[in-house]
């Protein structure tokens, strides 16, 4: 019998795993364990398809030297997950954790308690990191928020914590929604949240105090007319997933008006920016 989940182990001898799991976001991978000069990307079988494999063997030489495809073990996922999941802190405003692991000694202006299921978007990467340390910097009392691309829902649980009377998430991913649903009940916040699965159609014709858009470039750049038409008058973008070798044609992008660039933070390869 097939077992339901598969491990992708890429040879990233020479090349950042930083990127290579930003391109793998693309994908429907569910998680990624980041190991030196090797980098373990999970995926249910049912989801590895010939256009995936072909991307893959394109991708060969530029991302990384090889890969194989291993069966992950039923029984052990769970172990797995206990295995690799470390609490993250995002200077003092923020500490994840996950369910197994004990309070933090430290005092932190929020705790977020998670289920780790998919690590991208838990704070481990420097994307949504940023994201949540541009946040500690904005007032959300009171305020509607959009979380284009909720991932595990940690930026909609803090923005909630932070004071957020609502706040609408969205995913192309059904995992993520599920993931994001589940994290914002174990942190009390599901009266404020609303999670729905597909893409920022989703948000219908609302308009937000506070968009948050930890995605990638092409996502960005595909959707920021949409982004800016659901703006309120003083509002913020808070964008991420996008390469610092990218700034120069984000700048360009972003010259407009009545919004303006309020902050440019860098981390890693990484950067994020803040509209208002």
């Amino acid at each position: 019998m097939q077992s339901t989940y598969a491990a992708l182990i890429f040879d990233t001898k020479g090349f950042d795993n930083e990127v290579l799991m930003a391109l793998l976001g693309e994908f429907p991978f569910t998680s990624f364990l980041d190991e030196e000069e090797k980098l373990v990307a999970y995926i249910l079988h049912c989801d590895i398809t010939n256009t995936l494999r072909n991307d893959l063997d394109a991708g060969k030489g530029k991302w990384y030297t090889n890969f194989e495809i291993n069966a992950v073990p039923d029984k052990n996922w769970n172990e797995e997950w206990e295995r690799s999941f470390d609490p993250v802190a995002v200077n003092d405003f923020c500490y994840i954790r996950a369910n197994f692991h004990p309070a933090p000694k430290q005092s932190y202006k929020h705790e977020v308690v998670i289920a780790p299921k998919m690590a991208f978007g838990t704070g481990h990467h420097a994307t949504t990191w940023m994201m949540l340390d541009a946040m500690s910097r904005i007032d959300f009392r009171g305020k509607s928020v959009f979380d284009f691309g909720c991932g595990t829902g940690i930026l909609s649980v803090v923005a909630v914590q932070e004071g957020a009377d609502q706040v609408i998430g969205v995913d192309i991913q059904p995992e993520a929604i599920e993931n994001s649903d589940e994290h914002a009940l174990l942190n009390q916040v599901q009266d404020k949240c609303s999670f729905r699965h597909g893409g920022i159609e989703c948000a219908g014709q609302e308009k937000f105090d506070i968009i948050l858009a930890n995605i990638n470039l092409h996502v960005i750049e595909q959707d920021l007319e949409a982004i800016k038409r659901m703006i309120l008058p003083g509002g913020f973008i808070l964008l991420s997933g996008i390469m610092i070798a990218d700034k120069g044609k984000m700048e360009k992008r972003l010259s407009f008006s009545p919004l303006a660039v309020h902050e440019w933070n860098e981390r890693g390869e990484w950067m994020q920016i803040t509209l208002k």
